[in-house]
């Protein structure tokens, strides 16, 4: 058991999200870890890593985007090390509502996700109007992540080029 957790602890060390949403001072809003693939076992493995980032950063929002599937995490703050860290939510993100990717990550399927996820928030961020999203969708994201999206700023949360390269 304690190789097991060493390797898996050393993984998540290099972990960092895809996307933040920063405030005006630096805080971490939001993070956002994006999943090409959407199955099961890569969707649980999203959200345990998303846990341990949003832990180690002092986040206490954060949402997987894996395929057509987007999931809430908040963390209540009740215990410490991110012990408190919950799912609190799933819906589905067709892909009719998310716009192209840049030009720049064409050809790249991952990044070019990563790159259509980002707009999407961006989008939803300036059209301040949920209205027309899918119920399951719009319940889950609901006023405060709204009101987190339109206080932040949406970014890549490093190069996406180093991913290319590795």
């Amino acid at each position: 058991m304690g190789v097991v957790r060493q390797c898996y602890n050393a993984t998540m060390k290099k972990a960092h999200p895809d996307i933040v949403v920063i405030s005006p001072d630096g805080e971490y809003l939001m993070i956002v870890e994006v999943k090409l693939n959407d199955n099961n076992v890569r969707n649980q493995e999203a959200v345990n890593q998303l846990r341990y980032i949003m832990a180690s950063i002092g986040c206490s929002v954060g949402l997987v985007v894996s395929g057509e599937h987007i999931f809430l995490l908040r963390d209540s703050l009740e215990k410490s090390h991110g012990e408190s860290i919950n799912l609190v939510g799933e819906a589905r993100l067709p892909d009719s509502l998310l716009p192209p990717a840049d030009e720049q990550w064409r050809g790249e399927r991952a990044l070019e996700f990563e790159s259509q996820v980002q707009r999407w928030l961006e989008k939803l961020k300036l059209t301040s109007n949920i209205e027309n999203l899918p119920n399951d969708l719009r319940e889950l994201l609901g006023e405060p992540i709204m009101s987190l999206l339109r206080l932040g700023e949406i970014r890549a949360a490093g190069p996406r080029w180093s991913k290319v390269a590795s």
